[in-house]
């Protein structure tokens, strides 16, 4: 049909807990949003932009952010999605990670 429309969040992350026993895994923190022009995502860390050509400990997975083989020191803290298209930017709610 060819309609704008701004994008608007099907799935936002949640907090998430990270057993510390899992010795080779990953976080997975969901995010997803429809629009047209379909959307393209950033992620922040406590309020910092996560540079994906930096580092191949994070990746996109879709909007989803993947973290693998988090560090406890490195990672914890809050994560935000943020999706974006030429009608604008949406920021998704914050989700905490934490390691127990």
């Amino acid at each position: 049909d060819g309609l704008l429309s701004h994008p608007i969040f099907t799935q936002e992350p949640h907090d998430v807990i990270f057993p510390l026993d899992l010795s080779k895994s990953e976080v997975i923190l969901k995010c997803a949003a429809n629009g047209y022009p379909s959307p393209h995502y950033r992620w922040k860390q406590n309020g910092t932009d996560i540079d994906f050509t930096m580092s191949y400990h994070y990746r996109l997975d879709g909007g989803s952010l993947a973290i693998s083989s988090p560090y406890t020191d490195q990672d914890i803290g809050m994560y935000q999605c943020l999706a974006t298209n030429l009608l604008g930017t949406i920021l998704s709610r914050k989700a905490k990670l934490q390691f127990a």
